[in-house]
């Protein structure tokens, strides 16, 4: 994962948030999605492939948990159109999902401190060891497990 791909997609993710939930909330979500870059990196403990899991998972839950599943889709779609990897944004879309999924079966990860952010990595982690969630290996899009 290249810092230029995630960050080319941070104009419009902001835009996205901003749009529909005004300035205030569109920096929460770009605050948000830093803090889950940040930590997922810690939690995957230097595996890449893990870590972009996670932190696709952990930011989609959090945004359907905070808003609805339509605004996670909207913002998330949004960082997507800027990735030049058609797999790992075929990946990324499938661990939104799930994220999404989680999130709206427990709106009490809404928190958007770090403590809230690392128990939703942990959550992705879980799925990540159970193969609910996907990454790109040998050229193709698989189960993680």
């Amino acid at each position: 994962m290249s810092v230029r791909v995630v960050l080319a997609g941070v104009p419009g993710m902001y835009r996205s948030a901003s749009s529909r939930l005004g300035a205030l909330e569109g920096w929460r979500v770009l605050a948000v999605a830093a803090t889950c870059l940040a930590l997922a990196t810690l939690r995957a403990g230097g595996r890449p492939r893990v870590q972009n899991a996670l932190r696709h998972f952990a930011f989609s839950a959090w945004l359907a948990a905070r808003y609805d599943a339509p605004i996670a889709s909207a913002i998330t779609d949004q960082h997507e159109r800027h990735s030049r990897q058609p797999l790992d944004s075929a990946a990324d879309q499938r661990n939104n999902e799930v994220g999404r999924h989680h999130g709206l079966r427990h709106p009490e990860t809404s928190a958007g401190t770090p403590v809230a952010i690392w128990r939703l990595l942990r959550v992705g982690h879980d799925e990540w060891r159970a193969g609910r969630l996907w990454a790109v290996r040998h050229g193709a899009v698989v189960a993680s497990a």
